[in-house]
């Protein structure tokens, strides 16, 4: 079975009558509405409460049997500022009920365990009118990661001389193409919360302590406040200094943060990015990095830097002095920037460590992971705890 989903807002039908004469067997196409995926919001209950299985009540939730079914799954997608859109993201976002929380080391990086025997080829098309060379990498570098991680591959659909496919390839993005700069010491620093969690999220608990330690030279606008947004986008023109702080959702940020960043235009002043990763790695997040030094350059922002800590998941779980121990570099960091207008290369250097899991520390993971250690205490007890354990390894969308 061969599944088109169809996010676009202008669903013209001659993309889809090119792909039903593309192949020999019927093609399913499931146009998804503008309001028919909702943000994931972090709650995990696919993962600890209902293993498998969303939560959530909208559109999306009923052709998750068509995703995980089919030998193909075709995306029809928009843009917005040189990135896949927010609706595109959210899609992307929602897939992770097919996924274990269980972790995997591949190629010093850490995987999520699939729950599926096998997954759908994953095909991509958007319209590149209005992009750069530059984006376009990007956003074939993102997706063909995403597909990566998925356990599939992936294909761009291309529309010169009729239809044709390109499997996308692996291609590390270049780190720090654009050079962080400096500018003068911050009056004030408007920093926008991007976690989706409703309660105790990492980003909420360091931002607290920034607050603590800034006072009021830092405005913290958490974009759960979307009532907000409005007059938010229309600050963003006379803001002088901005930062973007969010966890790493699928390899980018997550779909409500792209959202926002939709609703905002070009104005000066700077820009710099925060982003929080489960992960220890920080090369998972190296390509949402390279969007945001281009998203800089369409905003028209001295781009201040993007700086990376890995292996935050689980910080309230930990002790207060351990948790301390991990937020305090990020603090400095950030004070840092306030106080001389440039984040110190060696902090943020050191808070990327690892880039990659060596060879020591990938065989100290995997025996953790072999003997169930990491799974155990982080994932199995809330398993236990939620009722759940028993239904861990279940596959409520496989068609039997």
């Amino acid at each position: 079975m061969k599944t088109v989903f169809d996010l676009r807002a202008n669903k013209d039908s001659e993309l889809i009558d090119a792909i039903n004469n593309f192949y020999a067997d019927p093609v399913k196409v499931v146009a998804l509405e503008k309001q028919a995926i909702n943000a994931c919001t972090g709650c995990w209950c696919c993962w600890l409460k209902t293993p498998g299985r969303c939560t959530m009540k909208d559109q999306m939730t009923e052709y998750y049997y068509d995703y995980v079914n089919s030998e193909t799954v075709i995306i029809l997608m928009d843009t917005s500022q040189g990135f896949i859109n927010h609706q595109a993201k959210a899609f992307i976002d929602r897939t992770i009920p097919h996924y274990h929380p269980y972790i995997e080391i591949i190629g010093g990086e850490c995987h999520h365990v699939a729950r599926y025997k096998s997954y759908p080829d994953m095909l991509f098309y958007y319209d590149s009118t209005g992009l750069t060379n530059q984006e376009e990498q990007i956003i074939e570098d993102y997706l063909y990661r995403t597909a990566y991680q998925f356990k599939s591959k992936a294909f761009r659909i291309v529309r010169e001389d009729g239809f044709q496919l390109r499997q996308l390839e692996s291609r590390k993005p270049k780190r720090q193409t654009v050079a962080f700069a400096t500018t003068e010491p911050m009056e004030k620093l408007v920093i926008y919360n991007g976690s989706p969690r409703k309660s105790g999220s990492n980003s909420a608990t360091i931002l607290k302590k920034i607050a603590e330690e800034l006072g009021d030279r830092v405005e913290i606008r958490d974009l759960k406040q979307r009532d907000n947004w409005q007059m938010w986008a229309e600050n963003f023109n006379s803001d002088r200094h901005v930062m973007f702080f969010m966890p790493l959702y699928v390899h980018a940020m997550p779909s409500h943060v792209m959202n926002f960043i939709e609703q905002i235009g070009a104005s000066a002043g700077t820009i710099s990015f925060f982003v929080q990763s489960g992960f220890p790695e920080s090369s998972q997040s190296y390509y949402l990095e390279a969007y945001f030094e281009q998203l800089a350059l369409r905003l028209g922002r001295t781009y201040l830097g993007t700086a990376i800590k890995g292996g935050v998941e689980g910080l309230l779980m930990r002790p207060p002095q351990n948790q301390q121990k991990m937020i305090a570099p990020i603090v400095r960091a950030i004070a840092n920037l306030v106080s001389e207008g440039a984040f110190k290369t060696a902090d943020v250097s050191q808070m990327a460590k690892p880039i990659r899991l060596d060879k020591g520390m990938n065989n100290i993971y995997r025996v953790l992971i072999n003997f169930g250690v990491i799974n155990y205490f982080f994932w199995n007890l809330q398993l236990k705890k939620n009722g759940a354990y028993e239904k861990r390894f279940d596959r409520p969308y496989k068609i039997v």
